[in-house]
């Protein structure tokens, strides 16, 4: 479970198989066994630090940082080729793209689809290696996720080398394709807007019913990226203008957690917000259903699945001018993320105003049931198909 990119790759592979498509899919190899419906898991070994990037920690990718070369050029992704002493992703995409290159001198791939950042040398080695053409999936950049601060330059130049060399990218938003145009020179033409999806039957359960709505929810990874400080700052606008009549409830785990639990403490809200933690996916659909407003003050958001997730279990979102999820659902409020007290102004409306609520509850539902990951396949096959020709 890494976030949004772990939520599409799984779906998309899936409906990809159901469209017809044939998927191996590549990754590194552990003791997880799992039913891939009809996809063909190819597992690849990595090291034996493997074993400790699970659920059980904040970060899945904390280390690999620290395992891969600075690629900025097709040439460095080649290079790796020679070296001895490889780093550890790097020693990874070598034996990744030399299995692919065996495999197809006996099936032949028409393409490889590459997602996220840490694998973009291999796309680039089967490039090279056996002329399969690959597409990149972006699900975030490194501004997205550097937020307010500086990006890392090691990150950048990485995610450089996808957007020159891939034959095409994909980006989950158009807001996501502008920031690869314009901060990584890719071309335009070459770059698809395919959004994310939605399993609407996994959160389209029945909202149990109160006389009095309180119940306010961030859900999240606990990260600068997705704004839970500003949410916090809102929590206490509101208790501050409405009185303590709303609870507030911060799920989900980061590297914030402790500085987030202490700003509670300091704002003297403590009392009215709630840290549950990781929330199993088994539970998720209840959880969001159980609370009355869901709120992603997100500071620069590609796209935002959870905000799909909660308006699916009919929970009205508040959401940040800088979420790409925007661009496709309109029964949602909008401010800025910033703003603390608009956003304690719009939560407060849905708390109070009774057709309001309803009107986004249910025009929500009805908005988000039409992305499902089927659709987002078949978006997905349309692209295959531009690099086929």
């Amino acid at each position: 479970m890494s976030g949004g990119l772990g939520v599409h790759c799984e779906n998309l592979s899936r409906n990809l198989v159901a469209e017809g498509a044939e998927v191996d899919f590549f990754l590194p190899e552990n003791a997880c066994r799992f039913d891939a419906g009809g996809v063909r898991l190819v597992p690849v070994r990595y090291a034996e630090a493997q074993a400790r990037m699970g659920s059980g920690f904040v970060d899945p990718y904390r280390y690999v940082r620290r395992e891969m070369s600075l690629v900025e050029s097709k040439r460095d992704a080649l290079k790796l080729l020679k070296k001895r002493n490889r780093r550890k992703v790097d020693a990874y995409n070598v034996r990744l793209a030399k299995k692919i290159r065996a495999l197809h001198k006996k099936k032949h791939y028409d393409l490889v689809h590459v997602h996220g950042r840490f694998n973009i040398s291999s796309g680039v080695l089967v490039q090279q290696l056996a002329g399969i053409p690959f597409v990149w999936t972006v699900h975030s950049t490194i501004f997205d996720e550097a937020a307010e601060q500086s990006p890392d330059s090691l990150q950048y130049a990485i995610e450089k080398v996808g957007a020159d060399c891939a034959d095409r990218v994909i980006a989950v938003s158009k807001r996501t394709k502008k920031q690869l145009v314009k901060r990584f020179g890719a071309r335009a033409r070459k770059v698809s807007v395919v959004y994310n999806g939605i399993n609407y039957a996994d959160f389209a359960v029945e909202k149990p019913r109160r006389k009095k709505r309180s119940r306010v929810l961030f859900h999240g990874r606990l990260t600068n990226q997705k704004g839970p400080r500003y949410f916090l700052l809102a929590a206490r606008q509101y208790l501050k203008k409405y009185g303590c009549t709303a609870r507030f409830t911060m799920s989900g785990k980061g590297h914030l957690t402790d500085y987030l639990k202490r700003l509670a403490r300091d704002t003297h809200i403590a009392s009215r917000v709630s840290f549950p933690g990781f929330i199993p996916q088994e539970k998720l659909a209840g959880f969001y259903a159980s609370h009355d407003a869901f709120v992603l003050p997100s500071v620069s958001e590609p796209f935002g699945i959870t905000v799909l997730e909660a308006m699916a279990a009919g929970t009205p979102a508040v959401i940040s001018n800088t979420c790409g999820v925007g661009e496709i659902v309109h029964n949602c409020l909008r401010t800025d993320y910033w703003n603390a007290e608009r956003t304690a102004d719009q939560v407060h409306a849905l708390l109070s105003d009774d057709g309001l609520y309803e009107e986004l509850s249910w025009r929500g539902r009805e908005e988000v049931r039409k992305w499902s990951w089927d659709r987002i396949a078949r978006d997905t096959l349309k692209v295959y198909g531009a690099v086929s020709k």
